[in-house]
């Protein structure tokens, strides 16, 4: 009996996990929008932008970067983030998994303008931008 109980708590905690990762990584209405290295490249570009690199470990920046934070650690480094909510966010990693859950997670702090850069450093480089 004791066991039934057991796997029984572990599959719910599996389950619980799993749909939270999915909202986190694929919200009903997306709080983000995916640009490609060019796209990105461009809004880059506007001084007004906030350029976040999220990749863990740290990594070699793109120019232009304004800070690094952990992408798991948000919230705990709020402080570095601008106070304006309505202040044009970009947001990088590597590959790009790690930035769809920090703006996943900027969004659920009340950013409203946030961009990721679809496909990370690594599509950066394949289109030839620099680094």
């Amino acid at each position: 009996m004791l066991g039934k109980i057991i796997t029984g708590i572990a599959v719910g905690a599996v389950v619980a996990f799993l749909l939270y990762n999915s909202y986190v990584l694929f919200p009903r209405e997306k709080a983000y929008t995916s640009l490609s290295p060019k796209e990105f490249y461009k809004l880059m570009q506007n001084e007004n932008v906030f350029v976040i690199d999220v990749h863990t470990p740290e990594q070699k920046h793109i120019p232009r970067t304004d800070a690094w934070i952990p992408y798991d650690r948000i919230e705990e480094f709020a402080n570095l983030l601008p106070k304006d909510k309505n202040t044009t966010i970009l947001v990088y990693c590597r590959s790009g998994h790690m930035s769809k859950i920090a703006a996943s997670k900027l969004a659920q702090m009340g950013y409203k303008n946030i961009y990721e850069l679809h496909g990370g450093i690594l599509a950066w480089q394949r289109d030839g931008l620099l680094y």
